[in-house]
């Protein structure tokens, strides 16, 4: 183990995010967020894990690579967990509400809404959060003194009606971060994520599962869906994983479902 302790999660209030400041927390490490709405993410009293995280305001798509520069500088170790699984942001609405039918209504508003009264959500693109700001981030990583250690939440398998062009900027991204000089670059490869926080996404999750089981009997030849979308992991054994990952300096390239289980099996051990 290296004695990394501090560490800089940008996307750090957002679904798996929190989750990896959590966990880091609870590691002993020092804990820096960076994001859009800081501490205001969070609706009523901070979980104590929280009041241990310094939430910062910081909207990485309008900042400059010299903007960036001083908080990589500050961090021994960094997490890039901001992305979107849809352009619309309709995957976001859904996922965050209690159940199918709230959700639903939720992406249905959304579609009724005035175009002109667009948010910076709607502006977002594949190209821009999942792979420009991140190649940002881990440029800058890269100049600073020293191997510094890069996660990066990538992508695995494919899924029924996710384009293409979602896989394809996580693709790109580990390709231009990997080949970065001064980066131990770390790839999680996680899948389809779920967590008890929201509850549409463990609905989603015992679909795939329920999906999974059908196709073995079937031989394991389901259309569309990949083998390892069918295997849904939680937020706190992906959270667990990057956090051990970070702190073994052995671990490096592509984290798959399995060695996520592994890491976050020997991050268990540590606490």
């Amino acid at each position: 183990m290296t004695s990394v302790k501090r560490l800089l999660v940008c996307g750090g209030t957002g679904f798996l995010g929190r989750k990896i400041c959590e966990t880091a927390v609870a590691h002993g490490w020092e804990v820096t967020s960076l994001s859009r709405s800081g501490r205001n993410a969070f609706k009523g009293p901070l979980p104590s894990w929280a009041e241990k995280v310094k939430f910062e305001r910081f909207d990485i798509m309008q900042a400059s690579s010299s903007d960036v520069r001083p908080w990589v500088d500050s961090a021994d170790a960094v997490v890039y967990s901001l992305g979107i699984l849809l352009e619309s942001n309709y995957y976001k609405t859904f996922v965050s509400s209690s159940n199918p039918f709230e959700g639903a209504s939720k992406v249905v508003q959304k579609w009724n809404r005035n175009p002109l009264k667009q948010g910076i959500e709607d502006e977002v693109t594949y190209e821009n959060m999942n792979r420009d700001l991140a190649i940002k981030l881990a440029n800058e990583a890269s100049k600073s003194d020293g191997v510094k250690p890069f996660v990066y939440i990538s992508a695995a398998g494919g899924f029924p009606l996710i384009p293409r062009a979602y896989f394809k900027t996580k693709e790109q991204a580990e390709m231009a971060i990997g080949q970065m000089p001064s980066l131990r670059a770390i790839f999680l490869r996680p899948g389809f994520m779920f967590d008890p926080s929201r509850p549409m996404s463990m609905y989603m999750a015992l679909g795939l599962k329920t999906v999974g089981s059908v196709n073995g009997l079937l031989g394991g030849n389901a259309p569309l869906i990949s083998y390892k979308a069918l295997k849904p992991i939680t937020t706190s054994v992906v959270a667990a994983a990057a956090v051990q990952a970070l702190a073994d300096e052995t671990v490096s390239g592509v984290i798959d479902r399995e060695s996520l289980v592994k890491l976050a099996t020997e991050a268990s051990r540590s606490t």
